[in-house]
């Protein structure tokens, strides 16, 4: 779903009806034959040298311009182009986002024919997709624009009679990307490109342009079966009065940047609020702050189960000239975007895995590295299974009798905790085994805790370590 959708055309009454009844309509002599339509395969993408294919070069209003997904169904591609092309031949469409283009493919993560992300850890990547702008050699070569395409400062400028005679001036242009993940419960927020040009008879003239090429938009989360991702694009366009609006915007963008920061690499139940709380307080702020403003947003939604190395969204933005903010036609592009998912990992512990396999190999993890996992601000792992989850008692009788019982009640309750706060099913195996070796066990409590009988996530350890 999204405001104006993008990827599909609707089509109204009549022209369905006009459709069905060419498809019904027998074919007489004079008909032409049915031109056949070709399937184009899944197209690579080398990210590593900034480069993209021709499909991507030109991102406009029809989906045609992104790859099939490889795991589609024999004829899907072709039913598909079909039914486009004689939407747009029953009904032109209004383009009533100008600025903004966006196209989701999803059919591959919902197929479920690549590797698995359920238990498993991936996040959110936003890549730029201007490979003139932003590859070495070009960069190195002679510059990453040519001169035509460079933004003309003295064209924005007002001289000093302007400004004393009309006031103070502020343009603020800006595109911002919204993530709201459920199952696990996250909302972030980053600002792709913002550009602000400030004008007073005080203080003068400034301009201020911030762009992301390359920003990671969530940490790591665990994938669970019904998690789904909604995503949002907004270009926010303002021109003001006020000398201070443009500086508020830029604060606010730069402070919910820091607030987005989590202190751990993994999202948990106990950082997620403070990802939440930056991410509206950077939409309150900048919703406040665009008063007298032209707002276009492009929302896409999907659920996943499995991962893919190609793109899931692609992001195109114009921006209309500062001296006006409405006039659409002459915006100028400024870049692409790509949202990916991170291929997937089973443990935050360690990076290493057992050949082929996505187990993880935990040779070289000490107790300590993981005991000292940062799960929240001024919160380890330590501290949340010993502060927690209330295991004083239980803990007391295993070290006075070393039943199996109890040793069960705790690796269970250990295991269940880690899962619950956002932890995968190896990492919490590697949580109960590092807080068995913790000063708060005897060495007959250990021995009965880390029994691969004693629960399924010692039975796990037990399998990844031997």
């Amino acid at each position: 779903m999204r405001t104006l959708r993008l990827a599909t055309r609707m089509l109204s009454g009549a022209a369905l009806a006009a459709i069905a009844a060419c498809a019904a309509a027998p074919q007489t002599a004079t008909s032409p034959p049915p031109v056949p339509i070709p399937e184009r395969g899944p197209v690579d993408i080398d990210r590593s040298a900034g480069a993209y294919p021709d499909e991507y070069s030109e991102l406009g209003d029809e989906p045609e311009s992104l790859p099939p997904p490889g795991s589609a169904a024999p004829g899907m591609a072709a039913s598909r182009t079909a039914f486009r092309e004689a939407s747009r031949s029953a009904h032109p469409v209004q383009d009533y986002l100008p600025y903004i283009d966006v196209a989701i493919e999803q059919d591959i993560l919902v197929a479920g024919n690549g590797p698995a992300l359920q238990d498993r850890y991936t996040r959110i990547q936003i890549v730029t997709l201007d490979p003139d702008s932003y590859d070495v050699a070009g960069v190195a070569g002679g510059g990453r624009k040519a001169k035509k395409e460079t933004r003309d400062y003295d064209k924005e400028s007002r001289g000093w009679l302007s400004r004393t005679l009309t006031g103070s001036r502020n343009v603020t242009r800006t595109l911002i990307a919204d993530f709201d993940i459920s199952n696990p419960d996250i909302r972030t927020t980053k600002a792709l490109f913002s550009s602000t040009f400030r004008s007073d008879n005080a203080k003068g003239e400034a301009w201020a342009t911030n762009e992301s090429i390359s920003v990671y938009a969530t940490p790591y989360f665990k994938v669970s079966p019904n998690t789904m991702i909604e995503g949002r694009f907004r270009m926010q366009l303002s021109d003001e009065r006020s000398s201070s609006a443009g500086a508020n915007v830029m604060n606010a963008l730069q402070t919910a940047a820091n607030l987005i920061a989590p202190a751990s690499a993994l999202v948990t139940f106990f950082n997620a609020p403070a990802m939440l709380q930056a991410s509206t307080f950077l939409n309150t702020q900048s919703t406040s702050l665009f008063g007298q403003s032209i707002t276009e947003e492009s929302t896409g939604a999907f659920a996943i189960k499995s991962w893919t190395p190609d793109p899931i969204l692609i992001i195109r933005a114009d921006l209309p000239p500062a001296a006006n903010i409405r006039n659409t036609q002459k915006k100028e592009a400024i870049g692409k975007w790509v949202v990916y998912l991170e291929p997937p990992i089973p443990s935050v512990f360690t990076a290493n895995t057992f050949g082929a396999s996505d187990a993880p190999d935990f040779a070289g993890v000490s107790p300590a590295d993981i005991l000292s996992f940062n799960v929240g601000t001024d919160l380890r792992v330590y501290d949340y299974i010993f502060s927690r989850l209330e295991l004083s008692d239980q803990i007391t009788a295993l070290n006075e009798a070393g039943d199996a019982n109890t040793a069960r009640l705790i690796c269970s309750r250990i295991s269940r905790g880690l899962s619950a706060v956002g932890f995968t099913t190896f990492d919490a195996a590697a949580g109960v085994w590092a807080a068995s070796e913790s000063d708060q066990f005897t060495a007959a409590a250990r021995t009965a805790l880390q029994a691969p009988e004693t629960c399924g996530a010692m039975q796990l350890w037990t399998d990844m370590t031997q």
